[in-house]
């Protein structure tokens, strides 16, 4: 299903960058306006798997999804989160597989809708860098064994 919108988006992402922490929801407008496709996900479809490559990232619009590394969930997200972000920045195999937990609607957005919605919104690709920040953070935490 193409979804699309004609109005502009105004400062749909703002960041705020000594408050910003990935908690504020997205403004969905963004997607629609490179025309993503909403995508459907039935619980426990395994959307990303390990191995696999993917040049699309997803945006939850509803639902959760699990992260799971070695078959032990390492993450959850839920609406207005994103996941799949680094097949769009570095297109290597998953190593990790995405699950829907509950049925999941999300956006699909690829890398030339990505370059279109930070041309709109440059704000959204720094939002991007730090949540690949923040899950680098957190996964060097866990293999360290600090919690």
């Amino acid at each position: 299903m193409q979804t699309s919108v004609s109005q502009p988006v105004e400062n749909p992402v703002a960041v705020n960058p000594a408050t910003d922490n990935d908690t504020r929801d997205v403004d969905f407008r963004l997607f629609r306006k490179v025309d993503s496709e909403e995508v459907d996900f039935p619980a426990g479809t395994e959307i990303m798997t390990p191995g696999e490559t993917s040049r699309t990232m997803y945006i939850i619009k509803s639902g959760v999804v699990a992260v799971q590394v070695k078959g032990e969930t390492v993450d959850e997200f839920g609406e207005g989160k994103i996941f799949g972000e680094m097949g769009i920045v570095d297109p290597k195999p998953h190593t990790a597989s995405v699950i829907a937990k509950t049925d999941v609607v999300a956006y699909a957005v690829t890398e030339q809708q990505f370059l279109q919605m930070i041309s709109t919104a440059p704000t959204f690709a720094l939002r991007v860098m730090r949540v690949l920040a923040r899950r680098a953070r957190a996964m060097n935490t866990r293999m360290s064994g600090n919690s």
